[in-house]
């Protein structure tokens, strides 16, 4: 059943439907503007594309606030958005559709879910929390993308287009200012550089602002924003048929981290929380200046959602650039050629503190370099009832990480000053005893380094990924449509790995180098039927697929181990409709989804040491089944509404036995319930005094697990965000002043949260709260 919440979130906007709809025979007659869209690599009408598909243009996006990409999240259904686990820092956008996506930030783990930018598939999830300054438009299309798309795109697929060059001198201006010194600046400049052949467009964005939560310590604050982007755009027209569009975008990142807390401590059963605090926190503390009787315990958690006690390290540093050349050749009337070639480079810092207190339980440093280049051959033509598809690609990355991790740190010290083996490393050894006895303690003794948990590990990742790829699409009638795809595709891996624990000098893992390869045919078939103009009934069979890899965090060698790749397929049934003379559309799409090997990350005890065992394997086998609903309605020239929900449910049907896992838990980031509406009227004043606009929108998701063990202690209960924005606009639509609330009912949530039972720590990120801003932009 629907609790009261989730009733209260949606009952103003299925009363505002309701209303309107009811009076729309009296209602002044303003037709929905066709929503183009490119989700099947050909530009098409929303409403015919038959696939699962949420697209927002430039408009929608500064309408509703949407800032970043991680704000899709509160107006798609079954898409969650969030930063993962907490060391993946502030820039790190973790994406899941209907249930399917991937926690954990560092390689050789793949997403889930694909993120194209102008067509571009961004390979690391790292700096995936885009920034939307100068967006044309964003599609979010859900399910598997294995035929056009293909690699790891088994969750679905999140194409951003940018602006292009308009062929005209134009321009924009805007200001932000709001809560918490927000500045932000927004510019493009669009011009002819030789008419009719050269166009060049500049675009430029600084965003700043503080953070919303602060050390207790140092008053340092984090959430912050510090972003400076740039991108530029040359539109050549060679001929008549061939247009080449060259793209180079760089953005630069120095924040202070996410915002995080400490919820609770605990003593889980074979961890280390009793040792450290019996006996290195007192040595520690004492290092640290800390009060005498210091420990890590709950005395570290705030209970304030805006504070935190870390003193450890927190930067977020992320460098990235990219160049896109993309050719398009109309070679006759019904066939055409595209090339889409790339090259992006990321480097970025990540520090921090994970345990939120004093003591350095885990403190995480990481230091990536990314490089990729990737070429795309597109070959289409369309001989009436027949259009198709046919195309190759090419993938090549390279990526490098330097990790120093502190780990429950001191421990090791601490024994070297005991003055003897009083430590027992196996239960039921009584110490003091000498070697060979497992008693711990002592300067020199070699068992101090069973607790020695500092690691330095250094890892590259060598990846190639290649693939043919064919999409047809027959008219059977007039009415009746054959869909019909497939790919091939072949991915290598090559990793490497070389660990150490600095203190002792021991080896975590030795150098060793490993190479994995996989090969996938992914299929496609579909029918759609045309029932009339403004009613199409469509159904599918997808199949998708994410390449495997190996466990990224080996503590001992016996844990470096690989894991397989995982496989999707999709079976989808859905309508797409145009009501009230084309002022109103519906959308629905209901799918069953049969989830084999899946990737889990796994956060346990070491049984040997007591120490972080991290894991990624193959858990099982997973059916996941649900809807979506879209509503878009205007029922009058002024009034738009908007209204959509997702239901998903997730069912083990097997489980390794080793995970740990109950077949009755559920999987992470995977909410039952998502519903968004939106109510948008625009007020006409006088000739002379242009338009206002006012809009309301309200999210809600319901009970949301942040780990696959369903820990209650992270459990996100159902929770609404309402936002509120007025604007003004000029009578030429030249200026435009706006007013926005963001969280207005200032809920606290936690958008990721983990659980860590080998050193009893409880941790949360947290949402932005209610935060007001003010802009005035100009177009020219």
């Amino acid at each position: 059943m629907f609790n009261n919440q989730l009733r209260k979130s949606s009952v103003w906007v299925l009363g505002a439907t309701i209303a309107a709809l009811s009076a729309q025979v009296a209602a002044q007659s303003a037709v929905l503007e066709e929503i183009v869209v490119t989700a099947q690599k050909r530009a098409e009408n929303l409403q015919e594309v038959p696939v699962s598909v949420t697209a927002f243009s430039a408009a929608n996006l500064e309408s509703r606030s949407m800032f970043n990409l991680g704000n899709l999240s509160s107006f798609t259904p079954n898409v969650d958005i969030n930063h993962g686990k907490g060391d993946g820092g502030s820039t790190n956008a973790a994406v899941f559709i209907r249930g399917v996506g991937q926690n954990d930030f560092i390689f050789p783990t793949d997403p889930g879910v694909g993120i194209y930018l102008d067509g571009v598939y961004i390979a690391r999830s790292i700096g995936g929390m885009l920034d939307l300054a100068d967006v044309e438009r964003i599609e979010v299309l859900r399910g598997p993308q294995g035929t056009l798309y293909g690699k790891n795109t088994i969750g679905g697929a999140i194409n951003v287009v940018t602006s292009r060059p308009s062929g005209e001198t134009s321009g924009r201006v805007k200001v932000t200012f709001g809560e918490r010194d927000r500045q932000d600046l927004e510019a493009n400049l669009s011009l002819p550089l030789i008419d009719n052949k050269l166009y060049a467009k500049l675009a430029l964005a600084s965003k700043n602002q503080d953070g919303f939560s602060e050390r207790v310590s140092s008053n340092l604050d984090l959430g912050d924003t510090n972003v400076d982007a740039a991108r530029l755009g040359l539109n050549w027209i060679l001929s008549e048929d061939v247009s080449l569009y060259l793209s180079a975008d760089a953005s630069r990142i120095r924040q202070n981290g996410a915002p995080g807390t400490l919820l609770e401590t605990f003593d889980a059963p074979g961890g280390l929380y009793g040792l450290y605090n019996g006996l290195a926190a007192p040595f520690v503390g004492a290092q640290l200046g800390l009060p005498p009787g210091s420990l890590f315990d709950d005395r570290w958690v705030t209970g304030d959602t805006d504070k935190s006690n870390g003193t450890g390290p927190t930067e977020d540093e992320n460098d990235t650039w990219g160049v896109i050349a993309t050719l398009d050749w109309e070679i006759n009337e019904n066939v055409s050629f595209k090339s889409i070639t790339a090259y992006r480079e990321m480097e970025a810092t990540i520090r921090t503190d994970i345990d939120y207190s004093p003591f350095p339980i885990i403190h995480t440093d990481e230091e990536q370099d990314q490089e990729q280049f990737s070429q795309e051959f597109q070959l289409s033509g369309d001989s009436g009832k027949l259009h198709w598809l046919v195309g190759a690609y090419y993938l090549t990355e390279d990526i490098s990480d330097l990790n120093t991790t502190l780990l429950a740190s001191g421990i090791f010290d601490t024994l070297n000053v005991l003055p003897a083996a009083v430590v027992p490393l196996v239960p039921g050894v009584v110490c003091p005893a000498a070697p060979p006895a497992p008693c711990a303690g002592g300067a020199g003794n070699p068992l101090n380094a069973a607790l020695d948990l500092d690691v330095r590990p250094y890892t590259s990742l060598d990846t190639t990924n290649w693939a043919t790829f064919v999409h047809l699409s027959y008219a059977l009638t007039e009415q009746l449509s054959l869909t019909l795809g497939g790919r091939y595709s072949y991915e290598e891996k090559e990793y490497f790995i070389d660990s150490v624990f600095p203190n002792s000098g021991n080896i975590a893992t030795p150098p060793t180098k490993d190479t994995q390869d996989w090969s996938k045919f992914t299929p496609k078939i579909g029918v759609d039927f045309q029932v009339n103009e403004d009613l199409m009934v469509y159904g599918s069979i997808t199949q998708g697929q994410k390449s495997g890899g190996w466990n990224p965090r080996p503590l001992q060698p016996a844990e470096f181990k690989r894991y397989d790749q995982e496989e999707l397929t999709a079976y989808e049934i859905g309508l797409k409709s145009k009501l009230l003379d084309g002022r109103m559309t519906l959308n629905i799409a209901a799918f069953y989804s049969e989830y084999e090997d899946l990737q889990l990350f796994a956060n346990t005890i070491n049984p040997t040491n007591g120490s972080l065992l991290l894991t990624v394997d193959n858990a099982g086998d997973v059916d996941l089944y649900g809807f979506e609903i879209e509503i878009v309605a205007r029922p009058t020239a002024n009034l738009d509404i908007n209204f959509g929900a997702g239901y998903l449910e997730n069912e083990y049907q097997s489980l390794s036995p080793n995970t740990g896992y109950s077949e009755n838990n559920e999987l992470p980031q995977a909410p039952k319930w998502t519903l968004n509406g939106g109510v948008q009227y625009r007020f006409d004043l006088d000739e002379a005094l242009g338009s206002i606009t006012v809009r309301g929108d309200v999210s809600y998701r319901s009970k949301t697990y942040n780990d696959p063990q369903n820990t209650k202690a992270i459990v996100q209960s159902g929770y609404s965000v309402v936002n509120a924005r007025i604007s003004w606009i000029s009578p030429a639509e030249t200026w435009q002043s706006s007013l926005f609330v963001t969280n207005l009912n200032d809920k606290e949530y936690f958008t990721s949260a983990e659980s860590i039972p080998a050193f009893g720590i409880r941790n949360a990120v947290y949402g932005r709260p209610r935060e007001w801003g003010v802009s005035l932009s100009y177009h020219f």
